[in-house]
């Protein structure tokens, strides 16, 4: 499946080349998930977390963009972004004004990947998954995982791996971000699907006789 993914990824960059397109074509390549789960023999190296996990093991992935001469070449950025930018950085690309009526979640990427804002692009991402969350604001993160025990909060750059639970001696930190992510998670609707209530499908009906 990788052989075949750089075989396509491959054919589609050529066809843009072969066109003369690439000054005019915004490149976004990303993964929509962490690596599988485990009984796959899935390895996010020293990521905790697979696929379906709020861990960083199956939220954190490949990220990458290209436009011939308008975003230089050979750079890494660890500004942490979302596949909710792509909206807002696609608009921009072709032109288009975004109107603040439309509340789109992500933000514009092409000043950050230019060089043009030094800033973050976000000062907080958002997970709601089933009974499942995860916050992350600045170097922190709260997060409650399927095989979590409740809530816990990591500080990222000291332990990307998420294996030291901060929540009991960083009680302020841990009230702070609580707070904020209660907020967002305010503004939207109900979970109208959850893992617990998939769990539950089907249970309690009657074979057809």
């Amino acid at each position: 499946m990788l052989s075949a993914l750089d075989d396509g990824v491959g054919s589609v960059l050529a066809k843009i080349r072969d066109l003369g397109q690439e000054e005019n074509t915004l490149v976004v390549f990303f993964s929509d998930n962490g690596g599988p789960t485990a009984q796959t023999s899935s390895q996010n190296g020293s990521l905790r977390g697979f696929k379906a996990q709020t861990w960083e093991g199956g939220v954190r992935v490949p990220f990458l963009m290209q436009w011939k001469g308008r975003i230089p070449a050979g750079q890494v950025d660890d500004r942490p972004v979302i596949q909710l930018d792509i909206h807002p950085t696609a608009l921009a690309a072709a032109g288009v004004s975004i109107d603040p009526a439309w509340k789109l979640d992500g933000v514009n990427l092409l000043p950050y990947a230019t060089g043009e804002n030094k800033s973050a692009p976000h000062e907080s991402l958002y997970w709601r998954f089933g009974d499942q969350m995860a916050l992350r604001h600045g170097d922190w993160k709260l997060v409650k995982a399927r095989d979590s025990d409740g809530v816990q909060l990591h500080k990222l750059n000291d332990d990307i791996g998420e294996k030291a639970n901060l929540a009991a001696s960083q009680l302020e930190k841990l009230k702070q971000l609580t707070a904020v992510w209660n907020a967002w998670n305010a503004t939207l609707v109900e979970p109208k699907w959850d893992q617990v209530n998939r769990g539950k499908a089907g249970k309690g009906k009657k074979k057809a006789k």
